[in-house]
């Protein structure tokens, strides 16, 4: 199977005409991005670029290896579509500060700032079916409902509606993910934000996703006294000021979570993503 990176999701979504009137918003988990995808027989779990290998370092991802090879080959079954399927997910837990709580050996935060569980978990927020015809995912409410039979928890659901009333939901509310798995609350937990998409089955080329996130989770915090002019040409030293500006902890964080702990990866996917937001 080749791997399938999954579409980097932007922040402004400009014409979505033509996709249906119903989306759908789920919480933004704050975690690394693992992918699982199968062709009922084979399975592979990879990060973001690339699959993994049993030996690889990626937060502790082997500790879920079996239980996510069983439920997504379930899932395969349950779907039951052919081809091969690609389920995208957030690998998040591993550190939770309560005092009701005890935490477990050997493990530690995927990701800070935000806590979910003293546990690693799997969310997945996302299924691509690739057959012979284009490319497809899977309407969310589809995806949801499966899984749910499979015993994989996707990200909380925020709303239902049109485009309009759920691009008004607040960016910012308390986190619903460790309430979901039954843990005590945790004061100022707030949430990442929020992903808005069609519930629709769409091609995957073209199909609009865009997030809302709180300003702390922000990958591009700029000065506000400045606006900021997307058709403005820039020389060359303005262009390195506004991109040094673009890199920060979150940004970094970010990159993390896809690559892993490895200095120059992580470099590199700073870079390529501050590239990706100049284009």
């Amino acid at each position: 199977m080749d791997h399938r990176p999954f579409p980097k999701i932007p922040t402004t979504l400009q014409d979505s005409g033509g996709v249906g009137s119903t989306w759908v918003a789920t919480e933004k988990i704050h975690g690394a991005q693992l992918v699982v995808a199968t062709d009922g027989e084979v399975v592979r779990l990879g990060k973001r670029k690339a699959w993994l290998e049993p030996d690889d370092a990626f937060f502790g991802w082997q500790m879920l290896r079996g239980e996510l090879e069983r439920k997504v080959r379930r899932l395969y079954a349950r779907l039951d579509r052919g081809g091969e399927l690609h389920v995208y997910g957030e690998l998040f837990g591993g550190g939770y500060p309560h005092s009701e709580v005890a935490a477990l050996p050997g493990l530690r935060p995927v990701q800070t700032g935000i806590w979910y569980s003293p546990a690693l978990g799997w969310a997945p927020f996302d299924a691509l079916v690739v057959g012979e015809a284009e490319p497809v995912f899977v309407a969310h409410t589809e995806l949801e409902g499966a899984c749910a039979e499979v015993e994989l928890g996707t990200p909380p659901r925020l709303g239902r509606g049109t485009r309009s009333e759920l691009g008004r939901l607040p960016v910012r509310y308390p986190s619903r993910v460790a309430a979901a798995l039954g843990l005590p609350a945790l004061p100022d937990n707030v949430a990442e934000g929020y992903v808005l998409k069609p519930d629709a089955e769409l091609p995957a080329a073209g199909r609009p996703v865009v997030k809302h996130k709180i300003p702390e989770f922000s990958d591009d915090r700029f000065d506000g006294s400045r606006p900021f002019d997307a058709n403005a040409h820039l020389d060359v030293e303005e262009l390195l000021r506004l991109a040094e500006a673009m890199i920060g902890p979150m940004r970094v964080a970010s990159a993390r979570s896809k690559v892993g702990e490895e200095r120059e990866a992580v470099i590199e996917e700073v870079v390529l993503d501050v590239w990706i937001d100049l284009e």
